[in-house]
């Protein structure tokens, strides 16, 4: 049986969609594949474009091209079974998929995914936390991450194979980064690249040191995007997106101009001046009152500069007291801590610092 586009990218030479260049973008036992006493399945497949004997992602200038590669596995999912078919071979435009399945009914609803090594042996979707650690190279992704998935009806009748035409559609982006410095005139060699979005990290490494890295990333709309890379000098760089937005199935070359991080630290000496605010070196605290000679802030208050984004603010009142709470806040009375990622950070309650052994450190992203 032949079934055009029957993987949407191994089918045909599939070319990613070119986005943006923008700067900154951007223990339960697992179920094994069913023992294969079923039946024979086979189904050729349509590859269209160029003719292709092996698989690989290859940038072609703007996007990416996809071919195919003789014993890449996929997965076939049908009534709670999951079965491992494989590509057979490869001639011209057509591939052909084959292996033995699990009997089942004619007509039978069946989810395709590649690469097999994606599918969750448990939910028998693709797996949650997939993306999660990576390396960085295009030949991983290809290998791992480049996602498809789709579904169609298999079809029982003598040789098994699939009455319709099924489009795998892509489950992720896939980015390349280039990591620069913070003028963009130099690039800056990394050995980690940290990415966050929400509450979730994904963590590329790869083997060497490099300024150029390919990562598959799930589709957002307007979140927040942190990067946080370690370079080969060992020095941290970041830099982040306030409102990101990017889709599956699209390719995106991003530029990250990044920077080390800022340190601003007020002494309890620096803590000068009247009124109810107080700045130094590009940071600003408001509060309900300020007594400068007893180095106290009360009724609440606010911590805001401009020299990026706040990622950390501690407060440290060795011979005082402090109470300030709210999103982001922990520690104790003679320490509080606040993590997050904005340039206005609110507390509500006190801190005092009762004359002398108030400090504040503040870890900006610039």
């Amino acid at each position: 049986m032949k079934t055009t586009k029957l993987f949407f990218m191994a089918a045909l030479a599939l070319t990613f969609a070119a986005c943006s260049n923008d700067d900154n973008d951007f223990e339960n036992p697992a179920q094994q594949p069913a023992e294969a006493q079923g039946i024979p399945f086979t189904a050729t497949i349509s590859m269209g474009g160029d003719k292709a004997t092996t698989r690989a992602l290859s940038e072609n200038g703007s996007g990416l091209t996809a071919t195919w590669t003789v014993d890449e596995e996929v997965a076939l999912i049908h009534n709670g079974i999951i079965d491992k078919v494989t590509v057979a071979s490869v001639s011209g435009n057509d591939a052909t998929i084959s292996g033995t399945i699990t009997t089942d009914a004619d007509g039978a609803d069946v989810t395709v995914i590649f690469p097999y090594s994606a599918v969750d042996l448990v939910t028998k979707g693709v797996k949650t936390g997939l993306l999660t650690a990576q390396d960085g190279t295009l030949a991983t992704i290809a290998a791992k991450y480049d996602v498809r998935k789709g579904n169609g009806k298999l079809k029982v009748s003598g040789t098994a194979s699939l009455n319709d035409d099924v489009t795998l559609t892509n489950q992720f982006a896939i980015f390349k980064f280039t990591t620069k410095n913070s003028g963009g005139t130099a690039n800056i060699d990394v050995t980690k690249l940290t990415i966050t979005i929400g509450a979730q990290n994904y963590v590329i490494t790869p083997a060497l040191a490099t300024s150029e890295l390919y990562v598959a990333l799930p589709a957002v709309g307007d979140q927040a995007v942190r990067f946080s890379a370690t370079g080969s000098d060992s020095k941290t760089y970041t830099c982040s997106k306030a409102s990101v937005t990017f889709a599956a199935g699209k390719y995106y070359q991003s530029t990250l101009k990044m920077a080390p991080p800022i340190t601003v630290t007020w002494n309890n000496d620096d803590i000068t001046g009247s009124g109810n605010s107080f700045s130094k070196d590009g940071v600003t605290i408001t509060a309900g009152s300020i007594d400068f000679d007893e180095k106290n802030f009360e009724e609440n208050g606010t911590f805001t500069t401009t020299l990026g984004n706040f990622t950390k603010i501690e407060v440290v009142a060795t011979n005082g007291f402090c109470d300030v709470a709210g999103t982001g806040w922990s520690g104790n009375s003679e320490k509080r801590t606040w993590t997050g990622n904005a340039s206005s950070v609110p507390f509500i309650g006190d801190i005092y610092g009762d004359g002398n052994g108030i400090k504040f450190v503040f870890t900006i992203e610039p």
